[in-house]
């Protein structure tokens, strides 16, 4: 699988903003309610399932976490993907299967009482809610395997070059990183990757 560090922290970034905006739209309408028949009551994403809002930070958060995460760090962060993912999928089925229960306290709020409501609508945001939690697991699934080809980030490693100094050209030739024969040679190289190397010095190309 030929995925970019680049391409993994959009996806990241990109599910979970799309998880934090449909949890904030209106997923349950409830009507006939006791007292006031009359009256509908809705129910957001974020009200229905609280766990929603904050799984969509855990991937924005992951996601910006892939653009300097070495390899542990990196199966950490695949793991929170999947968990967040996970979490977020049986969150909106959860609530698409028990209506009643993902709105109770706003129908109670409205009514006074803790009787349900005669009927429950759903919207079709559980189900955008649902589809990103999808894509954040399998995002994290897609970085387990395909980042064990990136090239390392080290340009928060100060023990590259002893003083946290940029490489020089005698330390790259000694490692052949000048003629992609070094261990940092390994794994295709992105636009986060080169954009590290420039920064200490160095020609990507």
């Amino acid at each position: 699988m030929n995925l970019t560090r680049r391409t993994a922290v959009l996806w990241a970034i990109a599910a979970g903003a799309v998880i934090l905006g449909s949890g904030a739209q209106t997923w349950i309408q409830a009507s006939g309610l006791a007292g006031v028949p009359d009256a509908t009551v809705t129910t957001t994403g974020n009200q229905a399932a609280a766990v929603v809002p904050a799984m969509a930070l855990v991937g924005m958060a992951s996601g910006v976490a892939l653009s300097m995460a070495r390899r542990i760090g990196r199966v950490v962060t695949s793991v929170l993907l999947v968990l967040a993912g996970v979490a977020t999928g049986w969150s909106a089925v959860n609530a698409t299967l028990r209506p009643a229960d993902a709105a109770r306290a706003q129908v109670s709020a409205a009514t006074g009482t803790t009787a349900d409501a005669a009927a429950y609508a759903l919207t079709f945001w559980p189900w955008v809610t649902l589809a990103a939690g999808v894509l954040l697991a399998a995002c994290g699934i897609a970085v387990l395997v395909a980042g064990r080809g990136w090239r390392e980030n080290r340009r928060y490693d100060t023990r590259a070059t002893g003083a946290g100094a940029p490489a020089t050209a005698a330390t790259a030739a000694r490692t052949g990183a000048g003629d992609g024969t070094g261990p940092g040679a390994a794994g295709p190289v992105d636009e986060i990757d080169a954009w590290d190397e420039l920064t200490r010095g160095e020609d990507p190309t």
